[in-house]
Formats: C-alpha cells, sequence, structure tokens
C-alpha cells in the first residue's frame, strides 16, 4: 500500500501508535535482557507480584492491540477474560498493601475503653492476677463482691483520696 492510498484521518493514529509500541519495546527490553531471578532478588515479594502482574496485563494488552489492528474482535477470545482477572489481582495486591497501611488496634485497650464506658460509680473493679480487670463472657467486668463477702449484704464502694477529703 503506497502512503498516497493511506487515509489523512489515521495518519496521527498510526504514527501515535507506532511510538507508543516503540517505547513498550525500549520497557520490555528491560525484562527480556536480564535473568528473571537476578530481577526477582532485589524485589520483596510485593514487588515480585507487582512485577508478575505488570509483565502479564502488558503481554495481554499487546495480544488485544494485535488483535485489534488484524481487525478480529478481542472481546470473542479470552484476552477480555484475562485481562479482567489480572485486574482483579492488581486489586487485591492494592488491597493487601492498603492493608498494610492502616493503624493496628490494640484489643488490650480497646477493651479496657469499652469496660470502662460499661462502668456503673459505686460499682468496684476486680483486678485480676495479672493486674487487669477480670472480664466476664460479656467483656464486662465481673460483678463487686459485697462487703464482708457474703452475698446479701450491702455494698460499700470502696473511697477515693481527692486532695484532704474522701470522697
Amino acid at each position: 500500500m503506497s502512503s498516497d492510498n493511506f487515509p489523512e484521518e489515521l495518519t496521527d493514529k498510526v504514527a501515535n501508535l507506532h511510538g507508543s509500541l516503540t517505547e513498550v519495546k525500549t520497557k520490555l527490553e528491560v525484562l527480556v535482557n536480564h535473568p528473571k531471578e537476578q530481577l526477582y532478588e532485589k524485589l520483596d515479594p510485593m514487588g515480585r507480584a507487582k512485577l508478575d502482574l505488570v509483565s502479564a496485563y502488558a503481554v495481554n494488552s499487546l495480544f488485544w492491540m494485535l488483535l485489534r489492528t488484524q481487525g478480529e474482535n478481542p472481546q470473542a477470545t479470552d484476552v477480555k477474560n484475562e485481562l479482567d482477572r489480572v485486574k482483579a489481582a492488581m486489586m487485591r495486591c492494592k488491597e493487601i498493601q492498603d492493608k498494610a497501611k492502616r493503624a493496628k488496634v490494640d484489643q488490650k485497650a480497646a477493651k479496657r475503653m469499652v469496660a470502662s464506658g460499661l462502668w456503673n460509680p459505686g460499682e468496684a473493679k476486680h483486678k485480676g492476677q495479672d493486674g487487669t480487670e477480670e472480664e466476664n463472657q460479656s467483656g464486662v467486668p465481673s460483678r463487686p463482691v459485697p462487703l464482708g463477702g457474703q452475698e446479701g449484704g450491702e455494698y460499700d464502694p470502696p473511697k477515693k483520696k481527692i486532695r484532704q477529703f474522701d470522697v
């Protein structure tokens, strides 16, 4: 086909495609010229997963473009399914990275805050062997023991010293 017969409206698009393919070729030469083990030893497991995902996505995208340039419908093949699968894996990888960045919850501190919020004035807080409050199965501090250790007795809350006065 001579350049006289080539439609003008496609000239820019073909030039852009050619430039993009040339750029992709130079980027992929890095991966092709270096052994995979050499690239992997410099990366952590997340970096390895990202490298594999980007490589799979690039190959499938290039195959998609090849099919399009040949006038075939890539959606009729499994290329679309493969691209969707790689995208889903990329999303899982991103979720794992985001999960690692999230703040950790101090469960013991959270239990203390809940117990403190559920505590009513006049109830004693019972300390366990490790110095923390003992809790029953519902997560609420155990019931205060009445005065004298008897079940039916009156309860006298412990007095606290505030400055010089008993409260």
